[in-house]
């Protein structure tokens, strides 16, 4: 009976002494698992993060671009059709006139001249013979003459031939001279020549003054263009 008993008390003791141990060995396991997911569960949130962070820039692009679409001005669209529509932007001014013989010379010694482009739409005024500037800018204006030989008498000096560029406003007398050309003529052709960059206004009209030689001109070229 006393040997059963002490073998009891020794399985007892046994059991007991396992216990510990396996409560401990599952505690570390449950530990480890816990640790599994919480890490899972914190990439899973960080993968959510940088997910949302990246769809809010997707959106703030798209709305910042979606508002400066909305706030920048829309082109205005003219009708071709509508003169107003023309007149209201009108075309930089690009004109060239070739001049036109007067038995008699030029009337008030001014040249007139006949369109070969850009005459057109007021840029050319055919009563005081001039260009019309249609824009305040900077216009580069030339004269261009072909002079052909004179007759030569023995008792009598070649003429001259001399030019003026004038400007003027419409409905104002006063006239400015801008620039001029004089050329002694000899007896050969002779290609005269001058272009000069002006500062113009809105209205100026300009014209050409032939003070002497005019029967000494073959062909001449007259325009303006803005630069």
């Amino acid at each position: 009976m006393g040997h059963r008993e002490s073998g009891d008390v020794v399985v007892g003791m046994g059991v007991q002494a396992e216990d510990p141990l396996l409560l401990l060995i599952t505690h570390c396991r449950e530990m480890k698992q816990q640790e599994a997911r919480l890490r899972i569960a914190t990439l899973l949130l960080l993968l959510g993060c940088a997910a949302l962070v990246v769809f809010n820039c997707a959106d703030f692009t798209h709305r910042r671009a979606a508002m400066a679409v909305v706030s920048s001005p829309a082109p205005s669209i003219q009708n071709p059709l509508n003169p107003a529509a023309r007149l209201s932007t009108p075309s930089p001014l690009r004109i060239d006139l070739r001049s036109i013989y007067e038995l008699e010379g030029p009337v008030k010694k001014i040249i007139q001249w006949d369109p070969v482009f850009g005459g057109e739409g007021g840029a050319y005024d055919n009563v005081s013979r001039a260009i019309v500037i249609p824009a305040t800018g900077q216009y580069f204006v030339y004269m261009r003459f072909m002079l052909c030989p004179c007759d030569p008498k023995p008792d009598k000096t070649p003429e001259a031939f001399v030019v003026m560029l004038q400007s003027s406003m419409k409905g104002y007398d006063e006239v400015q001279n801008l620039t001029y050309i004089r050329e002694d003529h000899g007896c050969q052709d002779k290609s005269v020549y001058m272009g000069q960059l002006f500062e113009l206004q809105k209205g100026d009209q300009l014209r050409v003054f032939l003070e002497a030689g005019y029967e000494l001109i073959r062909k001449s070229s007259f325009g303006a263009f803005l630069t």
